[in-house]
């Protein structure tokens, strides 16, 4: 049921340069959307008020968070791109090329990774850090976009509204120079066999016992694990959900931050980088703070440990 790495890589895998891409604030009370309509009071007493509307597709939403990181990178030229999305329109073929053509990297390998609905971060990760290790480039480009493709965007599993959104970060071996996060440890859970009926009576204590596992993993393979973590980052889902999935990590909910989800909504896969961004901005963050992130779906749970790196400090 859960996959970990079985030792650590050769070399550090540091993130930077984190940026990301929003559409245009929506009150969720005035979208033209029946689903949402009909979970509005319930919506709006979970502490969700916006969500973010543009008429930017999938890839110049990510193009424009990926220009902001390479902008923030000191001119480093990635040697790939790793790009996540579960959009399908246009597809993620269309999607990869339109992205790289529009950053522009049109010379770019790339590839995409989905499948994990809104849990594409870890799996975006493991595959940059393969990308990186193997291949010895300088670093690659990491990047989330989706713009919706559904008919409402009303979310169920979460309780919460989806947003068309962006982000991205450099994903690099050993510390680049500037602020970053070294990648202590990842782990995944997954039950694939989960159907929806057996989602409504087993869904609580399924999801407790794969988040357990997967920190179990985490913590036998980070150092110093009695130290746990400064901060806790899940997606912008309800309130009564984001607790939940803090009681899961055994993460205190003063630890849980989440300062956008009732202006940004859930941005798929892009919450996390967002959210850490926003950690980092307002100055919550000192050389030494481990961070741990959960990106989930519906039958997939991951945990990513990270350590802030200042290199003044280090």
């Amino acid at each position: 049921m859960t996959t970990a790495d079985p030792a650590a890589p050769p070399h550090e895998v540091h993130l930077s340069a984190l940026a990301y891409e929003l559409g245009d604030p929506a009150d969720i009370a005035l979208l033209d959307d029946p689903g949402v309509a009909q979970r509005l009071d319930a919506l709006t007493a979970e502490g969700l008020r916006h969500c973010r509307v543009s008429d930017r597709s999938a890839p110049q939403l990510g193009a424009a968070s990926a220009r902001a990181t390479l902008a923030a990178a000191d001119g480093l030229v990635p040697g790939s791109l790793v790009l996540a999305t579960e959009s399908r329109t246009p597809s993620p073929t269309q999607i990869l090329w339109e992205t790289l053509r529009s950053v522009p990297l049109p010379r770019t390998p790339g590839l995409v990774v989905g499948g994990n609905g809104c849990g594409n971060f870890a799996p975006a990760l493991r595959a940059a850090r393969g990308v990186l290790l193997a291949e010895r480039v300088p670093g690659v480009l990491l990047t989330f976009a989706d713009r919706l493709t559904t008919p409402s965007r009303f979310m169920p599993d979460g309780d919460t509204v989806m947003s068309d959104s962006a982000a991205s970060c450099l994903v690099t071996a050993g510390p680049p120079g500037r602020p970053s996060f070294r990648v202590l440890a990842l782990a995944t859970s997954v039950q694939a066999d989960l159907v929806p009926e057996e989602r409504v009576l087993k869904g609580a204590r399924t999801i407790m016992k794969a988040v357990r596992e997967a920190l179990s993993r985490i913590n036998g393979s980070i150092p110093e694990p009695e130290r746990g973590f400064d901060w806790f980052i899940t997606g912008n889902y309800s309130g009564t959900t984001r607790r939940f999935l803090a009681t899961a990590a055994q993460m205190p909910e003063e630890k849980a931050y989440s300062p956008h989800h009732a202006a940004y909504g859930h941005c798929y896969s892009a919450d996390q980088l967002i959210t850490l961004a926003a950690l980092e901005a307002e100055g919550r963050l000192t050389h030494g703070h481990r961070v741990l992130l959960l990106a989930s779906s519906a039958r997939s749970w991951s945990l990513v440990a990270l350590e802030r790196v200042d290199p003044d400090s280090a």
